[in-house]
């Protein structure tokens, strides 16, 4: 059995060229496990990415059996669309499912910083998509989920308000609400003003 001092003695006496040598395959193998780990992380990222592709969804939603649009009480899914326009930002916003920065027909994404000046200049995006989610419990406690995943199916969401008795809305208010409403700042200030004199 070896002894400390037997060991460092052991060290001592190995000749300094085989110590640099074991360096040398120590520092190798730690780059190997670093390269191995790095190809891991990779393949890791990659089948995360695929799983936020489109995918079928079987129960639960409004999905309306997948032959068209769905409705709500009558209501057709919002057709509102706007493009907002802020210092050096064009985003385009959809009333349908809160679907958010994306031109749907063409595929791309409508969200550009520097906005474009002209048709020529070229396109700049930094985000393809979003949407709203929103989610809670009812009456009966049941978790409730409003989503959209890449517009893959179904429609959760309906323009205008839900009536506060029992959370319906008729196809009028529907067809009233599927619009954009602007606001400017001398108008949030001139309500500021209304609201704080107790009109």
């Amino acid at each position: 059995m070896k002894t400390a001092s037997n060991l460092s003695n052991t060290i001592r006496n190995t000749p300094k060229k085989n110590i640099s040598e074991l360096l040398k395959t120590s520092k190798k193998l730690e780059i190997i496990k670093y390269i191995i780990l790095l190809c891991l992380m990779i393949l890791g990222f990659g089948i995360i990415s695929l799983t936020a592709r489109n995918v079928a969804v079987s129960g639960g939603g409004n999905k309306g059996g997948g032959n068209g649009p769905v409705s709500s009480a009558g209501c057709a899914p919002a057709t509102a669309i706007a493009t907002l326009e802020l210092n050096n930002i064009r985003a385009r916003v959809e009333g349908t499912g809160g679907s958010m920065w994306m031109d749907r027909p063409n595929g791309i994404s409508a969200y550009n910083v520097p906005k474009q000046k002209t048709g020529d200049d070229p396109r700049y995006t930094s985000i393809f998509a979003g949407s709203l989610w929103m989610g809670g419990r009812d009456v009966n406690g049941q978790l409730k989920l409003a989503a959209v995943t890449f517009r893959a199916d179904g429609n959760d969401f309906w323009p205008g308000p839900l009536k506060l008795a029992n959370a319906d809305i008729d196809a009028a208010t529907c067809s009233k609400f599927d619009e954009f409403f602007g606001v400017s700042r001398s108008m949030i200030d001139l309500f500021v003003a209304w609201y704080q004199a107790g009109q």
